[in-house]
């Protein structure tokens, strides 16, 4: 038996050996693929296909001229041609899709035949482009303008990009680069500096795998007006990938103010707004909300609203309000949490634009959370959110996890330590919007000679909560917070376990320190 197994050890030890050495070798080469990255990894843009069943009316396929019916086939979201089923590999091959990049100046027209909008009107003759099931009529999927086949040799070659001009990354200005290295063989994207007066290129985000499907109907919206590489999935892209184009842009063009705009919840703000902050850039991008999702206080406060859907907005308005909108300061506030635990110490960071919570409302929040992330969470309407945080506020007026939170904590505003009464939480706000819409600070003035709560001065406002029914009371405008005042600098010190959220985002934080400092400050766009 003991030879066997020195026999068995034998054979088997080189084969380790190699499996080991192999796993050492891919290790190292994907570290320097990362280490000689330096610019975003794309492939020029192909057919966006989506189902036409969120289209109405019927359609003609570019290659066979078939009819097509209202949910029977596809059609690009970038380019707008349309498919049947059989002829979607026909058009990748021999048709091709709004370009990232184009190196021929100056830049022409990309006309795609058939399929116009009714009441089209021709740009030569000024004449309705009358809709037919018939491949007729032609449209520029850059400019946007439309024209009579007859009309189209009237028009000239030379694209002007169209009324959202200032809004665009034009293809000339992109440049992939092909490395030559063998370990890197994809291409990167480099770009060019634009000389157009007013230029504001806009980025889009939104992250499609969370929530219901809202984020890729609104990206979709906007494939067909802007450069596909402006048009980012942060479901597939980390908020860093997607960015560098602010950094590209920040280092090739000079007094440029881009601008971005997030669709999603003010989780999804906070995570692309950290990252801003990470990437220390000369020229700030000013972030814009399309609000999705319930809460939303950070959207309600820059005028952007409580909430939308995909089928509630076009891109004509958006892009208007952007172009119309308010670039304004924003204070971006450090949160240094340190943790004591045995003999070592340990210090987390992070940011906070909102508020930070210790207590019942954090507590409902993180039970939120996890019914969220369960297996038999199915729904995710707004009314089974709301009914979900109603039945976990009730289970808190009879559980009162955090009854007594005054004798477990100890707080500190500038120093200074503040006696409280019997409370259940302890609210910390940059902004005038707390639990979906409720005013925290007014709620509470006795004087309007008082100081007033402002998103960039520096200054925090801190108030506290009685109970789970508080809430519920200050949630229908039929009670008060208790207030307990400004500062700049606060510090609260949690002696027991407790549920914690900043900005939405719970946890269950054990024994801690709490500092909270002004940082620095982003800059949002205000809904004019």
């Amino acid at each position: 038996m003991s030879e066997l197994l020195l026999q068995w050890e034998f054979e088997i030890t080189p084969l380790m050996s190699a499996l080991t050495a192999l796993a050492v070798f891919i290790i190292g080469l994907r570290v320097v693929r990362i280490i000689l990255t330096d610019g975003i990894t794309l492939k020029d843009s192909t057919h966006s296909w989506k189902t036409t069943t969120s289209c109405t009316g019927a359609f003609c396929c570019n290659a066979c001229m078939k009819l097509i019916l209202s949910g029977e086939g596809k059609y690009c979201d970038r380019c707008g041609i349309h498919a049947d089923i059989f002829c979607i590999s026909t058009l990748n091959r021999n048709s091709p899709c709004k370009a990232i990049s184009v190196i021929e100046l100056p830049m022409k027209h990309h006309w795609v035949q058939g399929n116009l909008k009714p009441l089209s009107i021709c740009e030569v003759c000024e004449k309705e482009c009358s809709t037919s099931s018939q491949l007729s009529h032609f449209k520029c999927c850059w400019c946007l303008r439309t024209v009579h086949q007859k009309c189209k040799p009237n028009v000239s070659e030379i694209c002007d990009f169209g009324p959202y001009k200032r809004l665009i990354i034009p293809p000339t200005a992109v440049e992939f680069v092909k490395r030559k290295s063998s370990i890197r063989k994809s291409s990167f994207l480099k770009l060019k500096p634009v000389d157009w007066i007013d230029w504001t290129p806009v980025l889009i985000l939104a992250n499609c795998k969370s929530g219901s499907n809202e984020g890729e109907s609104i990206l979709s919206k906007f494939r067909g007006f802007l450069n596909p590489v402006q048009v980012i999935d942060l479901g597939t892209k980390s908020p860093e990938i997607a960015l560098e184009l602010c950094v590209l842009l920040d280092k090739f063009q000079k007094n440029i103010q881009t601008k971005i705009l997030v669709a999603g919840g003010d989780g999804t703000v906070g995570w692309v707004l950290n990252t801003i902050a990470k990437l220390d850039l000369t020229h700030q991008p000013a972030v814009g909300i399309i609000p999705l999702g319930t809460g939303n206080d950070l959207s309600r406060v820059l005028g952007w609203g409580k909430g939308t859907s995909s089928n509630s907005i076009t891109s004509a308005s958006v892009f208007s309000t952007i172009l119309s909108a308010e670039s304004v300061p924003f204070d971006r506030w450090k949160v240094e949490i340190k943790l004591q635990k045995s003999i070592r110490s340990f210090t987390k960071e992070l940011f906070m634009y909102n508020y930070l919570s210790i207590g019942v409302d954090a507590q409902v929040t993180l039970d939120f959370h996890h019914a969220r992330e369960s297996p038999f969470y199915i729904f995710g309407s707004r009314l089974i959110n709301k009914l979900l945080y109603l039945g976990f506020g009730t289970q808190q007026m009879i559980e009162k996890k955090c009854q007594g939170l005054n004798e477990r904590i100890e707080l500190y505003l500038d120093g200074k330590k503040v006696d409280l009464p019997a409370i259940e939480s302890i609210v910390v706000l940059n902004i005038d919007s707390w639990g979906a819409g409720v005013n925290l600070w007014k709620m509470s003035q006795t004087d309007e000679n008082e100081l007033q709560q402002s998103f960039n001065d520096g200054k925090l406002e801190v108030l506290a909560i009685y109970s789970s029914l508080h809430i519920a009371q200050l949630q229908v405008g039929l009670g008060t917070p208790y207030r307990i005042g400004q500062a700049k600098n606060v510090e609260i010190k949690l002696k027991t376990p407790c549920a914690v959220q900043v900005d939405g985002e719970p946890w269950f934080q054990h024994p801690a320190q709490f500092t909270i400092s002004h940082f620095n400050q982003a800059l949002m766009l205000r809904k004019a």
